[in-house]
């Protein structure tokens, strides 16, 4: 074997391959202005040269692969869906392209989001059984995740439900998300009260987003041990750029590698995880925005109001603004080149990678960047780059030791360019 888990390692070679150069080298003609290499230092670099070019190794590149990974965890997401110039274009344009499965919220442009888009499906002629309806609420109108909001009751979940039904032109929704925890209530109530609606058909399945761990596995065994539904998703942040602080409040993180073991027992207990802001507001989608020399780590505490763009702004940038940040992203960008694919491309399939259990929610405004979601489905990121993503000494071989940049300048990369269709009008439009 020539990989593990933590570091790309020489171990063997058999012994034909070993014959093979030691004959090639043995056969050569001596050259005496060239330099006379030891038998072991011959061996090191027979082995070097077949690691390089050994068919089915790779190192540092994006392998393809049909079908890697499922259209069912790209996710179109629509917080922003109210901005675009015109969202039932975006939507015709998402369903074209393959995508069916959307992320809404009742908050979502305080409510703009579920009502465009029941306004869509009610226009077109789709089966409702071909689209997968995730939508998430029980925090009134909260927009930015106040701790002291109202804080919820059974007859409000109720409701809240209710209205999103009725918004989206549903009678169900396939998965329904508490929008964000709330201290004041115990575990216990959020299973017994979406387990009675659970009982009615109008949820499918229900989960949380922005839930700690902690709180998610309390919730989860409570109803495992009390014969409740348990939650089967939840949603945190998880992206290439690990935020080293709650990006909005009230919000919960998976993106540093301290949260690796409970990435894997939601693996273990078959649970989702939907990650939002994985391309961290566009510092991992545009190559040159906000470059490091020019953001100033002085101004990230300084007093502004809530709400407004530079408040957004100074949020952004002391969660994603960093050391190393920039160095994932200028391995990813470096991926991208190799790979002839996009930072954002790199930076969607970093936690697709990482589990069949981990999906992504992408918006957009612009047809071009749904097809290079669409195209994920049949990408994946080898072993070595992951593992240089997360630590850059990751690297290593038995003989001697070289830099991480010896990787990425011999990768093999077998990527071929992705065949993106002309835009076509929807079959699924009604006629006027």
């Amino acid at each position: 074997s020539l990989l593990n888990s933590n570091h790309i390692k020489i171990e063997q070679v058999t012994t034909n391959n070993i014959q093979s150069m030691t004959r090639f080298t043995s056969n050569t003609k001596k050259n005496t202005n060239t330099p006379r290499y030891s038998r072991d230092g011959t061996l090191a670099l027979a082995l070097c040269f077949l690691l390089s070019c050994a068919s089915g190794v790779s190192a540092f590149s994006v392998q393809k692969n049909q079908n890697v990974n499922s259209i069912h965890r790209i996710v179109f997401g629509t917080a922003a869906l109210s901005k675009a110039e015109d969202p039932h274009a975006m939507l015709d344009a998402a369903f074209e392209k393959g995508v069916r499965r959307f992320d809404l919220a009742r908050t979502y442009g305080m409510g703009a989001s579920e009502r465009i888009f029941g306004e869509w499906l009610l226009s077109r002629d789709i089966d409702r059984k071909d689209i997968d309806l995730i939508t998430k609420g029980g925090i009134g109108m909260d927009g930015y995740g106040d701790p002291d909001r109202k804080i919820l009751t059974q007859e409000d979940l109720i409701e809240e439900v209710d209205q999103s039904l009725a918004t989206l032109n549903v009678e169900d929704v396939d998965l329904y998300m508490f929008h964000r925890d709330d201290a004041r209530l115990s575990a216990d109530n959020f299973v017994e009260w979406i387990n009675k609606i659970v009982a009615t058909g109008k949820i499918k399945r229900w989960g949380v987003s922005n839930w700690s761990f902690d709180r998610f596995r309390a919730a989860h065994n409570y109803a495992l041990e009390n014969g409740f539904v348990p939650p089967t998703a939840n949603s945190p942040q998880f992206s290439l750029a690990a935020p080293v602080c709650d990006v909005w409040p009230s919000t919960q993180s998976i993106s540093q590698p301290k949260h690796v073991e409970e990435i894997e027992w939601y693996a273990d207990n078959g649970v989702e995880l939907l990650c939002w802001e994985v391309l961290a507001k566009g510092f991992m989608a545009k190559t040159d925005l906000w470059p490091e020399e020019e953001v100033d780590p002085s101004t990230f505490d300084a007093p502004v109001e809530r709400g407004t763009d530079e408040w957004r702004l100074q949020r952004i940038q002391k969660a994603y603004c960093n050391r190393e940040n920039y160095r994932r992203r200028n391995l990813a960008i470096k991926l991208a080149e190799k790979s002839d694919l996009k930072l954002a491309q790199i930076a969607m399939l970093y936690p697709l990678t990482k589990g069949k259990h981990i999906s992504v929610i992408f918006g957009s405004a612009k047809a071009d960047h749904i097809d290079d979601m669409v195209a994920l489905q049949h990408f994946n990121i080898d072993d070595t780059a992951m593992e240089l993503f997360v630590d850059p000494n990751s690297v290593s071989n038995n003989f001697f030791p070289f830099k991480p940049q010896y990787v990425m300048d011999h990768a093999r990369n077998k990527v071929q360019p992705f065949a993106t269709r002309k835009n076509q009008k929807p079959a699924f439009a009604k006629s006027e």
